[in-house]
């Protein structure tokens, strides 16, 4: 855990000196998403800093190959989660690490490096909130009651939730672990978007299910049952997507 959160810190910081600078280099990857050279630039010193510290771990990142370890863990690099939204000029992207082993997730550390917060959890040891440096513990919500509940959509794919109170999520997985909202549902992510969530939300005292590829819901423990009994039949559909454009960010 200490070698996570100095790793992210460091990666945080340089994540935060691009992000405030006045030109994002941008180009659209294969699937039409964006990657900046900061995507880059961030995964690299992550592999650095790893490669010099645990040389048998594996490393998966989005942006570059994967490297085959052989201490039977492996770390997983989302070097800027919410690229777009880092490219827009929101503060609300992260930077994420997490590990696993042969047990599965077993450490998260995420990184909001231009609001100053880092969560970080590990299994069996809790979710830990720091933000401008006080550090709480991480919650999930107990509200049991699906009337009211507070969910945060992700994704071109949206239930229909109409008792549910439908909350602003740029912000969503902080606002899971603190209590704040009582779900996050979301589709199109990759197993980089769901390598933190499992460990920092489980470590909250939440669940996470996984419902088909590329679709996931996140919820306080109480109401997960019942949320999940209620996609069943308002998954929604996903529509066809939109013409790509080009992305330009404000002055």
């Amino acid at each position: 855990m200490r070698l996570a959160l100095d790793i992210v810190r460091q990666a945080g910081e340089m994540a935060e000196q691009a992000f405030g600078s006045d030109t994002v280099h941008v180009r659209y990857k294969h699937d039409g998403s964006v990657v900046t050279s900061t995507d880059l630039a961030v995964e690299d010193l992550v592999r650095r800093r790893l490669a010099e510290a645990v040389p048998g771990d594996g490393v998966a990142g989005e942006e570059r190959p994967e490297r085959t370890g052989t201490s039977g863990r492996r770390w997983l690099i989302d070097p800027i989660s919410g690229t777009a939204r880092f490219v827009a000029g929101k503060p609300t992207y992260s930077v994420d690490l997490a590990m696993e082993d042969e047990h599965g997730p077993a450490l998260a550390v995420s990184a909001l490096p231009s609001m100053g917060i880092t969560m970080a959890a590990g299994r069996g040891i809790g979710c830990r909130v720091i933000a401008n440096g006080r550090e709480t513990e991480g919650r999930v919500s107990t509200r049991d009651a699906l009337d009211g509940a507070r969910v945060c959509l992700h994704g071109k794919r949206k239930p229909v939730l109409r008792t549910c109170v439908v909350v602003d999520g740029d912000v969503s997985v902080l606002q899971l672990v603190t209590g704040e909202v009582d779900a996050v549902f979301a589709s199109g992510v990759d197993r980089f978007d769901l390598a933190c969530l499992a460990v920092l939300v489980r470590e909250a005292g939440g669940r996470v299910t996984v419902i088909e590829e590329g679709v996931v819901l996140a919820t306080n423990d109480v109401l997960h049952d019942v949320l999940l009994d209620h996609l069943e039949t308002h998954l929604g559909v996903e529509p066809s997507p939109p013409a790509l454009q080009t992305v330009t960010r404000p002055s």
